[in-house]
């Protein structure tokens, strides 16, 4: 038998499981609960090893360019693919963090922060919080197996190597920072209205008794009535995460059309 056969079997699979390590690498490297340095690299490397092996047969993949620095560039341009996945993902959590974030300044708790282990910053403990909700919400609704579909699914609206950039995409990211905004916005919003009507009635009080001393009655005042409103308000905050996650779908094939018709 000829040495070149097996080497001309093998060698489209190779290629295949190259393809789509490269986007798997790239969801890996840009998703909230896995980019951080809670997970050990081998953890990462092996999980996208594993995606690969797994997804690789699936994929079909058209003739390749014979030189080298042009399958370099294509393997950098799936990379590119699956981090604009991993990062639809990430600026939806960040949406989540924001939340916390104002939602804890305005309660008091922004002198007191703790180390996230995930992005390696001091973070409010109201946005440590929310971003493990909505992690054990993400994983409730097995959105990370739609994550995983997300990979084989994007070769049909982007061929390997067929990804090109345009200025759509950056109308579609800023799109998305945008709606990244409005749910934090949604998220914090009882809190909000809650401690700027308290605010307002502590003013008035200050107005009427001026032997209170206002400046510390509201720190614990105000740290009660967040933390009544937030476990007031957590069922409509699961609401809100489960309708965002679900619709996260559409919002990863949105993108993937963009960086397919460039």
């Amino acid at each position: 038998m000829n040495v070149t056969q097996p080497l001309e079997i093998l060698l489209p699979e190779f290629q295949s499981f190259l393809v789509v390590a490269s986007r798997a690498g790239g969801i890996v490297a840009a998703i909230p609960m896995l980019s951080g340095r809670v997970v050990p690299p081998r953890i990462k490397v092996a999980l996208v090893l594993m995606l690969a092996l797994a997804l690789a047969p699936a994929i079909r993949l058209p003739p390749l360019p014979p030189e080298a620095v042009a399958i370099t560039a294509g393997l950098a341009s799936e990379l590119l693919i699956g981090f604009v996945i991993g990062m639809a993902v990430r600026l939806l959590f960040s949406a989540f963090e924001v939340a916390g974030e104002i939602a804890g300044t305005q309660m008091g708790f922004s002198m007191a922060q703790l180390f996230d282990p995930m992005t390696s910053v001091s973070t409010p403990m109201v946005g440590q919080l929310f971003t493990i909700i909505a992690t054990l919400v993400f994983l409730s609704l097995n959105a990370h197996m739609m994550v995983v579909s997300a990979i084989v699914s994007s070769f049909d609206s982007i061929p390997p190597f067929g990804a090109s950039l345009s200025p759509s995409i950056a109308e579609e990211v800023l799109r998305l920072s945008q709606h990244m905004f409005v749910v934090a916005v949604k998220i914090a919003g009882p809190v909000l209205v809650a401690l700027a009507l308290i605010n307002i009635l502590m003013a008035m009080l200050g107005r009427a008794v001026v032997q209170i001393n206002i400046f510390t009655l509201s720190f614990p005042l105000t740290i009660i009535a967040g933390v009544l409103v937030l476990a007031a308000a957590m069922p409509f905050i699961v609401s809100l995460l489960e309708q965002e996650f679900i619709g996260l779908n559409e919002t990863v094939e949105g993108l993937l059309r963009v960086l397919g018709h460039g």
